[in-house]
């Protein structure tokens, strides 16, 4: 009892050094009420209350666009029966540690996304949005901006509907439309304007660009082959150049994706065989 009254009036002389000396550690404190070390930090043990840290916790982000093509994987592993209605076909992606799902026709699955178009001459930053259609490849729209915001990516969203409206094999409400959840693509008139056309919104998870693997291939041959040969020192240089590429591509790039097809090719390989399907009497009729 005495020992816990001394302990007491030790830790009302601390509290009265601290008004002074804020803080200071248990081994300045042991020198100036000459006692000894041991002691004093027992008692600051005793009597300190520990000190609270306040954690910020992380803002819960609410997704406006969900990833569509997951819940479909984990929907077909989980029930492979579903994919004897052949809408999509279901595969091991590399090294067998996930699973991919693939369209299995045109206008069923589209991809976009941006690329960065540097012009040292200028100073300049481009930003390259286009769509393309994951079973044939083929570029559907695109657009050059100097800003990367969502009207550049409704602009490219636009080219792309108009042209596949062009096509009797198109249809809006059949077509599910993947992104990533960059904020060109969370714009309020960028998700009001796939609304209106009636087709389905995706985005992939954050930091995983191996979930629209379409696109990044797309980029891919793009810089490899076409921008690594060819010096852009002017806007009007890189929209002519674009251009050219991509007129170039549907009709001549062969892909090991689709047994070295164009894309054009593609889509009309699919577009022959429907027909003779549908040519054909069913049986039993």
């Amino acid at each position: 009892m005495q020992n816990d009254q001394l302990d007491h009036q030790v830790w009302k002389r601390i509290q009265q050094i601290w008004q002074s000396l804020p803080g200071i550690g248990y081994r300045k404190l042991a020198v100036k009420l000459a006692a000894n070390g041991k002691k004093v930090l027992r008692i600051l043990k005793q009597y300190r209350q520990p000190v609270l840290i306040r954690v910020n916790p992380k803002p819960v982000l609410i997704r406006r666009i969900p990833n569509l093509l997951k819940l479909i994987t984990k929907a077909l592993t989980k029930h492979p029966d579903k994919l004897k209605r052949g809408n999509w076909i279901l595969r091991d992606g590399k090294n067998k540690y996930r699973k991919i799902i693939e369209p299995t026709r045109p206008y069923q699955l589209w991809a976009g996304d941006w690329k960065e178009l540097k012009l040292p001459l200028l100073g300049v930053t481009l930003y390259i949005f286009v769509i393309i259609d994951c079973y044939t490849r083929k570029l559907m729209g695109w657009e050059l901006s100097i800003v990367k915001d969502s009207q550049a990516a409704v602009r490219a969203s636009q080219k792309a509907i108009e042209t596949a409206r062009k096509d009797p094999l198109f249809d809006s409400k059949r077509l599910l439309m993947h992104t990533d959840q960059g904020s060109a693509y969370l714009g309020d008139d960028y998700i009001l304007y796939w609304k209106m056309v009636g087709a389905k919104l995706s985005t992939a998870d954050r930091g995983k660009p191996t979930q629209n693997p379409y696109i990044e291939a797309f980029f891919s041959i793009l810089a490899r082959f076409w921008l690594k040969y060819h010096e852009l020192l002017t806007v009007n240089d890189a929209r002519q150049s674009l251009t050219n590429f991509f007129k170039l591509y549907n009709r001549q790039w062969p892909h090991s994706g689709i047994h070295f097809k164009t894309p054009n090719q593609m889509l009309e390989e699919y577009r022959r065989i429907s027909k003779l399907q549908n040519s054909c009497p069913k049986i039993g009729a």
